[in-house]
């Protein structure tokens, strides 16, 4: 019987390819968990050389295979397929931002498994934090919240951000009824999650953060996104029913008004 490999790293390497868990060692005569280690592939060869990625993981003080397994683990696992362009657009934004792309401050989300759908760039309250208080012209922060309450909550939360180069501070004011949302946290502390959609939408404006959202506004543009899809396939296909029944001669101008007068009170 083959002895296991004697590097470790075989078996995370192993189970990592294949999103399967480690098989565990057993103390009983006679069994013992072999797995072969494969090489990498063209793939990962081709992130490895790219110059993005060789910056980050000269600042990240890894070898090249830890760094990408670790990407693969944290900011890239919310994926079940990326391309090579979503890898260089990651690194890129923790670059520009300052931020770790091995833990939780910037991850990337997409909608579903379409690969047309381009991958967007969420930074979590640990990110944003970050971004805040290392930007040199921070100088401090400040929040507010309503007297009013909206089931238990207040029913706003104001923040305030000052910058050292600027007179007048940005004030910005986070209405409960218009963004809360249904996730636990949402439901769990709401008011610390008010204080947090303040914050984010304070540090947009001040700092003037572009391409980078949070969790909630990421899934209100997958789901934005996806009723527009279904409205246009909609039209798409109603349009080619009333094109067919008028090539037939089975639809005139009065039947095509009183069909589309339906479609409006039916929608109303």
């Amino acid at each position: 019987m083959r002895n296991p490999p004697k590097d470790p790293t075989q078996y995370m390497d192993q189970a990592s390819e294949h999103n399967t868990p480690q098989r565990t060692v057993g103390n009983v005569q006679g069994r013992r968990a072999s797995i072969e280690h494969k090489p990498p592939t063209p793939a990962h060869i081709a992130a490895q050389e790219l110059p993005v990625f060789k910056r980050c993981t000269r600042r990240s003080g890894m070898s090249p295979e830890g760094f990408a397994q670790a990407l693969t683990q944290s900011s890239l696992a919310r994926l079940n397929l990326w391309t090579q362009a979503d890898l260089e657009t990651l690194l890129l934004a923790s670059e520009r931002l300052g931020l770790s792309p091995l833990g939780r401050e910037l991850y990337l989300l997409r909608e579903g498994d379409d690969m047309h759908s381009p991958a967007l760039v969420v930074l979590g309250v640990d990110g944003w934090c970050r971004v805040i208080n290392t930007h040199k012209r921070f100088a401090g922060v400040q929040f507010r919240e309503s007297q009013e309450l909206v089931d238990g909550v207040p029913a706003w939360m104001e923040c305030t951000l000052h910058r050292w180069d600027r007179r007048v501070p940005t004030r910005i004011r986070e209405y409960f009824s218009e963004v809360r949302g249904l996730s636990e946290s949402w439901l769990t502390h709401p008011r610390r999650m008010l204080r947090h959609k303040s914050l984010v939408q304070c540090a947009r404006i001040a700092f003037g953060l572009v391409g980078v959202f949070d969790h909630d506004e990421a899934q209100r543009m997958f789901k934005d996104r996806t009723e527009v899809t279904q409205d246009k396939r909609s039209m798409r296909s109603h349009s080619l029913k009333l094109n067919k029944n008028k090539s037939s001669g089975g639809l005139g101008v009065g039947a095509v008004l009183a069909e589309l007068a339906k479609r409006q009170s039916e929608g109303a």
